[in-house]
């Protein structure tokens, strides 16, 4: 076994727990986005509410991450993502399943997503790859696909859950079931498996495995680096039209003609290709540097806005778009927060991920509504897949040259603290 496998194998024998367990918290976060599209129908048929109406309530959840991500991302630096990670699972299951109180009342409809903006700032993204992060050096890529898949599969069972749900028990038993039984397996998990390495160092492992390097930039280098502000731009243009289209993809596929059930089961097969996405991109990003594959990761998604304007008029087309999209949203993320991990290195990694994160967040918040807004207008969601076609291209472009990882030197030992209490790789 080479020194490379054998670093790699000890670091899943120590760590693979808390891979399984983030990977679920990272499910029930991603599923606050994915879920919402089989919500948009029955909330217009009971209050009359106009789509961009409904959807202005996941643009109020996601613009809390764009404002205060950066600070959460502070306080996982400090804290640790186990404590922020346990008290946003119990916010944010509580908040999800109190959506099924509303009343037809706009303004309530809006402050209860005010509350999960609140609360779902403790089950980011940022607080799941920062303690993977830092427990990862030879196998980052691969642990990072994996706690990220559970995104993937978020995309693909959201869909199924909430419709049957929806279509068994009623759109408000629904929020209560996804909130409360979600969540609760997702806090539970963590509870029980969920640490990284500020938890390691205050418990002072007996077995000294070894963690990532907290060597990196600061947060004023990172804000003056190309390579994070390409990343960046690129995010918060993909997550425009990304999540404009994820979220209204069932309507959008019904739109066709396609009946509701056979359109949430068709959505449902983006998470399969988001899994994929994500492991095969871990798993080549761990090997190869260079700009293909987070070219290609961005760049196929124009193939999937293409065919899903149905202009082959064909329902294999229409899957094969949604799973290429699946696909290309799965390797985006991950392409993203692993070279957000390696160009930036771990010192600050909560707050300078948190801050790109910001960004995608702001998209993601846009998105939704525009999207409503296109449809409200136009009865047709044409135009929003032809604008996708150009922005993911020009997006996959910034991704050309970044250069080769730079190498972060160790930071100092704390006062009083020996200088092999906490072993560390390099960035």
């Amino acid at each position: 076994m080479t020194g490379r496998a054998t670093a790699a194998a000890i670091e899943w024998r120590a760590h693979w727990p808390k891979v399984l367990s983030g990977m679920v918290g990272m499910s029930f976060y991603a599923m606050l986005t994915y879920h919402f599209g089989l919500f948009i129908q029955p909330l217009e048929r009971e209050f009359g509410w106009g789509r961009a109406q409904i959807s202005l309530g996941l643009t109020i959840y996601t613009m809390g991450a764009v404002l205060l991500g950066p600070f959460v991302g502070a306080l996982i630096d400090r804290l640790g993502s186990r404590r922020i990670g346990i008290a946003g699972l119990a916010g944010t299951s509580l908040t999800l399943a109190a959506l099924g109180f509303a009343s037809g009342s706009l303004m309530q409809w809006y402050l209860l997503w005010v509350a999960i903006a609140c609360t779902a700032l403790g089950v980011k993204s940022t607080v799941w790859g920062a303690a993977t992060s830092s427990l990862f050096t030879t196998s980052r890529g691969l642990a990072l696909a994996l706690v990220l898949c559970g995104s993937a599969i978020a995309q693909s069972l959201a869909p199924l859950v909430a419709n049957a749900l929806i279509a068994s028990r009623g759109w408000r038993e629904a929020y209560r079931w996804l909130g409360l039984g979600w969540g609760g397996l997702s806090l539970l998990l963590i509870l029980l498996f969920f640490f990284d390495a500020h938890d390691q160092k205050r418990r002072r492992d007996a077995a000294r495995v070894p963690v990532a390097s907290l060597g990196g930039l600061t947060v004023r280098q990172a804000l003056r680096n190309s390579q994070i502000l390409r990343i960046a731009v690129s995010n918060l243009l993909m997550s425009v039209v990304g999540a404009g289209v994820s979220v209204h993809l069932v309507p959008i596929l019904s739109g066709t003609g396609i009946d509701r059930s056979t359109a949430a089961a068709m959505a449902a097969t983006a998470g399969v290709a988001g899994i994929a996405g994500k492991l095969l991109t871990g798993w080549l990003l761990d090997r190869v540097q260079g700009s293909l594959i987070p070219f290609a990761s961005f760049a196929l998604g124009a193939v999937g806005y293409a065919l899903l304007l149905n202009k082959l008029d064909s329902r294999a087309a229409l899957t094969a778009g949604v799973m290429v999209l699946g696909y290309t949203s799965g390797a985006g993320l991950q392409v993203t927060t692993y070279l957000c991990s390696r160009y930036a290195g771990m010192r600050n990694f909560g707050k300078i991920y948190a801050t790109i994160g910001s960004m995608l967040m702001l998209g993601t918040s846009l998105g939704p509504w525009i999207a409503g807004s296109v449809y409200d207008h136009t009865r047709s969601y044409d135009a929003l897949l032809v604008a996708a076609i150009p922005t993911v291209l020009a997006c996959s472009l910034m991704f050309i040259g970044l250069g080769a990882y730079p190498v972060f030197e160790d930071p100092a030992p704390a006062p009083g603290e020996a200088a092999g209490s906490a072993p560390a790789g390099r960035s």
